[in-house]
């Protein structure tokens, strides 16, 4: 049994050097596999779109209340500007996954403890917006019949995310909006671990910008993006609690380990 002990805990260690010599990678892995279990958890949910529109039309009635509905009018002062619009609708589609696996590289490579806070911190605001979407199904506004255009459809001829499209992207998970909680947690990176100040007002402008840009495209109200930041700062305090614990955990554990091996004990 002893030898069974020292067999496991020798390959254990071999794991853990072989991930500490490949740390760059075993984070990519890590990535890949968080994206593959959302795909898989996200196909495995077929979207109710009826329900979908009951809830997007329940939020636009409840902004309606709080006179925060300004979607519609935001969207047709920027109607006025198309080709800003279209440049909006790139990026949605691209420029914010883009900008997120890139803000991702340049944070491992200036402080990996802040890489693995908020590696830790968007994968809980990723499996989060997971449980609300299946308990709260919600229509994008330029799906709902509300009187907000589809600007990808009409300005750049991208359908995505229909009951008739092939579904590019998530098309019932308008609450909350991750574009919105990514962006705020990539400016806050910024904001912390950038040392320009060019950078740093990049990085205060960026969440307002992809707020801006996924309500003007239809894709989300307001009430979407302000949710999908609470949850990011939120899963930043989660993955900061776990972090302390774990240094506190570890220091614990060395004392032990210290003591436990200093002459006459």
């Amino acid at each position: 049994m002893l030898v069974a002990r020292g067999r496991t805990i020798g390959r254990v260690a071999q794991v853990r050097r072989l991930v500490s010599r490949h740390y760059g990678w075993s984070q990519v892995a890590v990535v890949l596999g968080a994206v593959a279990c959302y795909e898989s958890i996200r196909l495995a949910l077929p979207p109710d779109w009826s329900l979908a529109v009951a809830h997007a039309r329940s939020v636009y009635a409840w902004e309606r209340r709080m006179h925060i509905a300004w979607e519609a009018p935001l969207q047709r002062a920027f109607l006025g500007m198309p080709d800003l619009v279209r440049g909006m609708n790139v990026f949605y589609l691209a420029g914010n996954f883009v900008l997120t696996g890139g803000f991702f590289v340049w944070l491992y490579r200036r402080s990996e403890p802040g890489f693995r806070l908020y590696r830790n911190a968007f994968l809980i605001a990723t499996a989060v917006s997971l449980l609300i979407e299946w308990r709260f199904p919600t229509a994008p506004p330029r799906l709902a019949g509300v009187g907000i255009e589809d600007t990808l459809r009409t300005l750049s001829g991208i359908d995505i995310g229909s009951s008739g499209s092939g579904g590019l992207t998530d098309p019932v998970a308008a609450v909350p909006s991750l574009h919105a909680g990514w962006a705020l947690g990539v400016g806050a990176g910024v904001l912390w671990y950038s040392r320009s100040p060019l950078a740093k007002v990049a990085g205060f402008l960026y969440p307002p910008a992809v707020a801006l840009s996924v309500v003007v495209t239809g894709n989300h109200f307001f009430f979407d993006a302000f949710t999908g930041m609470a949850l990011l700062a939120a899963s930043l305090g989660i993955a900061s609690a776990i972090d302390r614990a774990e240094v506190v955990e570890f220091r614990l554990r060395r004392g032990v380990e210290q003591s436990g091996s200093s002459p006459g004990s």
